[in-house]
């Protein structure tokens, strides 16, 4: 925190960072409730859920480009511009309810979502050329209790806005595209700070699956100098985890469309299950020196796994939505401990030049699972929301045992 107040250029980039995440958020949960509106709507969620994870799977290529990309901050700057035009291009489609617009407004988010982990994968470099090294621990913990934040104020803003304008989809999508437009106008107006090395080519060309190979091979060898744990077991605990942590927000998407949260509405109840996600994330990140944090990730795995099979079971027992909250909140917690205890061991040894694939390397470790999971879980919940739950605890039982291994 303490940082954004000494120094100028974090504080620009943080604010750009800021703005561009609201973008990316704000339409999330208004996207799932339009699709709500449309016929078949299971199957229109459904899409939508798929369309917020679909990018993930890209992320360890987008970050091998923004690390080859010489201009940087121009490339920032003008893809800022472009996803506004992209939710101007939605704001004046989505009046008409139809599976065609639905299809192409999904495509249209999918590519917004992709631009903007390249420019999140631009932005590393800049960051680590202007910040001293002993800032950047610091620095990186605020940047990801900001996305935190701004995943909270724009699913939360999208919201109101929609309440508001009375379902006004057009109005929201305009106000996405403000956020974009400001964002990259910010950017614009301070673009003398953001610098960073010259990026010289590497003549060596390799495949992308040849790159990912060196890409394990330097983490897990990273990993076993400071960890007891088994890299390819906590590996997959991790990747099993965040398909469970990933998917529980699209369960709950089905699982609203059935039970009431205190009489709210559909939207309000999507809120409020997202805010206690958040909040566990926020303050589990903001805590590095709490007793968890302390912990192994084994250890950590273990306890995420209990609480998730304690969520699933209480769901199959059909009682109070509520009563899962706690242990909600508890999960998001402890995930929010590991992306940031992975991030500092790796980024302490990793070099400049492979900073952007690198962070990419382990939001794909943390994501790549994602896909199967909302789409495994997703499809069991437009049949059966108690065999859906009924997995989710037998997989969550599965993870408590592979994070045994040393």
């Amino acid at each position: 925190m303490h940082l954004v107040f000494r120094h100028s250029f974090y504080r620009v980039i943080t604010a750009s960072r800021l703005l561009n995440s609201i973008g990316s958020y704000l339409y999330n949960l208004v996207f799932v409730i339009y699709a709500t509106t449309l016929p078949e709507a299971n199957w229109a969620v459904f899409l939508a859920n798929m369309t917020a994870i679909v990018p993930t799977i890209f992320t360890f290529w987008v970050g091998v480009k923004a690390d080859e990309t010489r201009q940087k901050a121009k490339w920032m700057i003008n893809l800022g511009w472009v996803q506004a035009g992209l939710f101007t291009l939605i704001a004046v489609m989505i009046g008409n309810k139809t599976f065609l617009v639905f299809s192409v407004v999904c495509i249209l988010n999918f590519l917004s979502d992709l631009i903007s982990d390249y420019i999140a994968g631009l932005r590393l470099p800049i960051m680590q050329y202007n910040l001293a090294k002993e800032d950047l621990f610091e620095a990186y913990s605020f940047a990801q209790f900001s996305t935190y934040l701004a995943n909270i104020l724009g699913q939360g803003l999208g919201i109101c806005l929609l309440t508001l304008s009375d379902n006004n989809f057009t109005f929201v999508a305009f106000i996405n595209a403000m956020s974009f437009a400001l964002s990259s106008l910010l950017l614009w107006r301070n673009k003398e700070k953001l610098t960073h090395q010259t990026v010289i080519s590497n003549s060596k060309k390799q495949s992308l699956f040849q790159q990912f190979g060196e890409m394990y091979k330097q983490m897990e060898d990273i990993f076993r100098k400071h960890s007891t744990s088994n890299f390819a077991y906590l590996l997959l605990s991790i990747l099993i985890l965040n398909a469970l942590g990933g998917s529980v927000s699209s369960i709950y998407h089905f699982y609203f469309m059935e039970h009431t949260l205190f009489n709210l509405t559909y939207g309000e109840s999507l809120l409020v299950m997202e805010f206690i996600l958040l909040l566990g994330a926020i303050i589990g990140s903001l805590t590095p020196h709490d007793f968890f944090s302390k912990q192994e990730f084994s250890f950590i795995l273990q306890f995420n796994a209990s609480l998730f099979i304690v969520i699933g079971l209480l769901n199959v027992l059909g009682l109070a939505i509520w009563l899962g909250f706690p242990f909600l909140f508890g999960a998001a917690y402890l995930m929010g401990k590991l992306t940031p205890k992975l991030d500092a061991l790796m980024m302490e040894h990793l070099p400049s030049e492979t900073l952007a694939q690198s962070d990419h390397f382990i939001g794909l470790l943390f994501t790549l699972s994602l896909p199967i999971g909302t789409f495994f879980f997703s499809t069991l919940a437009v049949y059966s929301s108690a065999l859906t739950w009924i997995c989710f605890s037998l997989v969550a039982v599965v993870i408590f045992f592979f994070s045994f291994k040393k």
